[in-house]
């Protein structure tokens, strides 16, 4: 079964697609477990259906790419990072506001945080170079914490994002490799 879902326009919605990593003590979401706006469109992007390739960004100027992870716990916290690289021809990125969401459940309160290491390293970044995990040190980790008093009906999926939807201008070059969420 394809992990390709059928939606309105050209976007990708993918299934729940993750797997634990003991060793990082973390659940990893390959590209195939990530939705990505415009995804749909190879002009656009190219998701792989195998694991260890990344998707490659061939050009938008609204990135959003989301997951969505449910084995979240009342009263713990959790680590939301990607792990991306850049093609040597990638553009639009030195002064592109690249942000990370998070919110548990539908109605939550979303949590922004600015991701300045991206536009700050797009030239080491960029060209084959090993891939790195963002948010990197000089921007600080990025966690949720689930309130311990979750209402017995309320929601709790942990829903994250990449997001870089303000500017308007084409952006390309872009492989993410995964997403990942890690308990604190």
């Amino acid at each position: 079964m394809s992990a390709q879902k059928a939606v309105k326009s050209s976007h990708y919605e993918a299934e729940s697609n993750m797997e634990q990593d003991i060793v990082r003590k973390a659940w990893i979401f390959k590209p195939s477990g990530l939705s990505f706006i415009w995804g749909g469109d190879s002009r656009y992007w190219v998701i792989p259906n195998e694991d260890r390739t990344p998707a490659e960004l061939k050009m938008v100027s609204w990135l959003e790419v989301t997951g969505s992870f449910d084995k979240v716990e009342p009263g713990k916290t959790y680590r939301i990072g990607f792990k991306i690289s850049f093609t040597a021809d990638a553009t639009g990125w030195e002064q592109a506001p690249v942000f990370m969401s998070a919110k548990i459940g539908k109605k939550g309160r979303t949590v922004w945080k600015r991701i300045k290491s991206v536009n700050n390293n797009i030239k080491k970044l960029k060209g084959g170079t090993e891939p790195v995990n963002i948010p990197d040190e000089t921007d600080g980790r990025f966690e949720i914490f689930v309130s311990p008093t979750v209402a017995i009906n309320q929601e709790t999926k942990l829903q994250f994002g990449l997001y870089e939807v303000w500017t308007g201008k084409w952006k390309k070059g872009l492989l993410i490799y995964e997403a990942f969420v890690q308990e604190v």
